[in-house]
């Protein structure tokens, strides 16, 4: 069985964060082990989320008892952070779990922004954007946060694929649109790819936890990339599909779990980039 490290806000009554990509990599046969940036009652998108960022001091130490265990970590998956300090911790912990196994696939979910704005402060997205992003095998950023990352917030957005391709050794980019519809795009050494499905005028929160999720689930049981990316996305739309269908606020992630296992891969074509 392989083992991740999710280093992520948790959010005890939404399914946003670790609380949604711990269960997506559990339900896929990948052992979870959280360490929480937050202890909140509920997304703040529901009004005061009672709680806030966890004090760096305790993350470290329960990251040093959890180091003591001996836990062979095959990847990383890091989210949201709640202070400047946690990044810095983040990065030391990412270092630490290279240093141990170096074929630990770290995947960097750059969670700072949306719709054109950052809803985390400055200096954490520029830690996040010079000192983990460095570290990455992956990473999965909206397009508003690829904007940030890669300074184009004014470029088209072929530029922005183009500048995506150096950012890291492989890049999922969310919220790209097609026309009428919406996906994801691949870009790694190999091959540039993109997978659209149909575009819901509101979702719940949640998705890109649990789209980086699945994709890296998927990349430790041996899929390619693109196969990666047909089959995490097809998984995250259904559960997104159903969420429109049932009006919810929160991911239906209990009710439609085997989305995550038998979706039906979404076709992907090729970009020239």
């Amino acid at each position: 069985m392989k083992t991740v490290l999710v280093i992520s806000s948790f959010v005890s009554a939404s399914r946003v964060g670790a609380t949604a990509s711990a269960f997506c990599l559990r339900r896929l046969g990948v052992n979870a082990v959280v360490l929480p940036t937050t202890l909140m009652g509920r997304h703040p998108g529901w009004g005061n989320p009672g709680g806030g960022a966890t004090s760096t001091e305790q993350l470290r130490a329960m990251w040093e008892a959890i180091a003591q265990q001996d836990i062979k970590f095959d990847g990383v998956l890091s989210g949201y952070m709640g202070k400047p300090s946690q990044v810095d911790l983040c990065r030391d912990i990412i270092t630490d779990v290279k240093r141990k196994n170096t074929k630990a696939h770290i995947l960097v979910d750059p969670v700072m922004g949306d719709h054109g704005k950052l809803y985390i402060s400055p200096d954490i997205a520029e830690g996040i954007k010079t000192k983990l992003i460095p570290l990455a095998d992956t990473v999965t950023p909206n397009l508003c946060e690829l904007s940030f990352l890669t300074q184009t917030e004014d470029a088209t957005l072929m530029e922005q694929l183009k500048a995506a391709k150096r950012m890291a050794p492989q890049v999922l980019i969310t919220s790209v649109e097609n026309a009428s519809d919406i996906g994801a795009v691949l870009i790694n050494s190999k091959e540039a790819s993109q997978v659209s499905h149909k575009r819901y005028d509101s979702v719940p929160h949640g998705g890109g936890d649990c789209l980086a999720a699945t994709f890296l689930a998927h990349q430790l049981a041996g899929a390619s990339g693109k196969k990666a990316m047909e089959r995490s996305v097809a998984s995250i739309f259904s559960i997104m599909s159903a969420a429109n269908a049932l009006d919810a606020g929160e991911l239906p992630l209990i009710r439609e779990q085997d989305a995550l296992v038998n979706a039906k891969p979404l076709r992907s074509r090729a970009l020239e980039l």
